[in-house]
């Protein structure tokens, strides 16, 4: 090899390794799990970052059950959450790397002041390294304190948050909320629900229930829990499984829910007097049943099928009140629902379909359910008269 294409080799190689020079080690950085965003006072707000170093992850996957924590909570206050962040760069000994950020928690004290809760959640739309896959949400007193339960067989508390917040084995919770799904419904002012959660002990964070997101007002405006909960995911037509209980002859019942579907029709379009119908149908099977009756028999899967399906109406009838009274906020998707297939309609109520003159709250809902069981199990009774 002559001199010539030696040096020329040499060069290449330079080239090569200049493209690495400002690269930041994996252990030379601090990857952020989750966020939790408090109220400081009515003009600042307190951010908890949830910080996780490789090697301390390593550490606790060898040695299980002993050593060091696997995170660590960095927190400070200020007016805007670009402001605060840099300012907990400086704390952290390591680069601090958002890119692994899976949950943002939101304390009910941000969301129920108008427009707070959109000033501060900007910077997330508007930073375009952020994914949008992030889980958002709404807690149950400080949101700084959820990040640090430690579930028995999770280590970092924002990996548990966000695998909870997958879970879709309930009925009481609403669909997944990312930041990427309500960018556009925030700027739009279209109101949603968001998951609630709570902590119930230092190992123990749950659903409390839906809350409730005005977009006119800009706030949240309550929570649904327990059966309303429940009913709003029957409204919304989720692909969420989980159990209806009810009774038979005085004798308990449970349903294993497979899937939900729900049908939407304007039945009147007078903006003054809007008519709405909502069928659903629930699919599912029989997984517990303490009664005689036999359920391959006509006249009781009948009876069944009537009991049932109007402890599900009447549910559905109180969340719906709940909505148009209580919170005169449409979280069930009717606005929507008008804006895709009746744009004439929705340009001229959008404006005050849940505020104002609020033609959501005047509308009139009805509901028809539906019951079908496709297993009664592997036995039609469980005893005898």
């Amino acid at each position: 090899m002559n001199k010539l294409n030696a040096m020329l080799i040499l060069m290449m190689c330079t080239l090569i390794l200049a493209a690495c020079w400002d690269q930041i080690e994996i252990d030379e950085r601090a990857f952020i799990f989750g966020m939790a965003i408090d109220a400081a006072d009515k003009t600042e707000v307190k951010l908890t970052q949830q910080l996780v170093v490789p090697e301390n992850m390593a550490t606790v996957a060898v040695n299980a059950g002993g050593g060091g924590k696997a995170y660590r909570n960095l927190s400070s206050t200020g007016k805007t959450i670009y402001e605060i962040n840099l300012d907990l760069a400086k704390q952290a000994s390591r680069s601090i790397d958002s890119t692994h950020l899976g949950v943002i928690l939101v304390s009910e004290d941000i969301m129920k002041q108008p427009g707070r809760f959109k000033e501060h959640f900007d910077v997330f739309f508007r930073e375009k390294r952020m994914r949008r896959g992030i889980k958002l949400a709404v807690t149950n007193g400080l949101a700084e304190d959820l990040l640090y339960v430690e579930a028995e067989h999770e280590k970092i508390p924002a990996e548990y948050i966000k695998n909870l917040l997958e879970n879709k084995k309930r009925l009481d919770v609403t669909d997944l909320v990312r930041i990427g799904d309500i960018d556009e419904k925030l700027y739009e002012e279209t109101s949603f629900p968001l998951p609630y959660l709570k902590k119930i002990s230092s190992t123990v964070i749950d659903y409390e229930g839906i809350a409730i997101y005005n977009g006119k007002e800009e706030r949240m405006v309550g929570v649904l829990k327990g059966d309303d909960a429940k009913a709003l995911s029957y409204i919304r037509g989720l692909k969420n499984n989980g159990s209806i209980n009810t009774e038979i002859d005085g004798g308990p019942m449970t349903i294993e829910i497979f899937t939900i579907k729900r049908k939407i029709t304007l039945t009147n379009n007078d903006p003054n007097n809007l008519q709405f119908s909502i069928k659903i149908q629930i699919k599912g099977a029989i997984a517990d049943q303490s009664g005689w009756e036999n359920l391959k028999e006509y006249e009781v899967l009948n009876k069944f099928y009537k009991k049932t399906s109007e402890k599900i109406e009447e549910m559905v009838k109180n969340t719906i009140n709940k909505l148009q009274n209580d919170f005169q906020t449409d979280a069930m998707g009717l606005g929507k629902y008008l804006n895709r297939y009746y744009p004439k309609i929705w340009k001229e109520v959008q404006d005050e379909w849940d505020n104002g003159k609020n033609y959501f709250s005047k509308s009139d809902i009805d509901c028809e359910v539906k019951i079908v069981i496709e297993e009664p199990g592997s036995i039609n009774k469980t005893t005898s008269k």
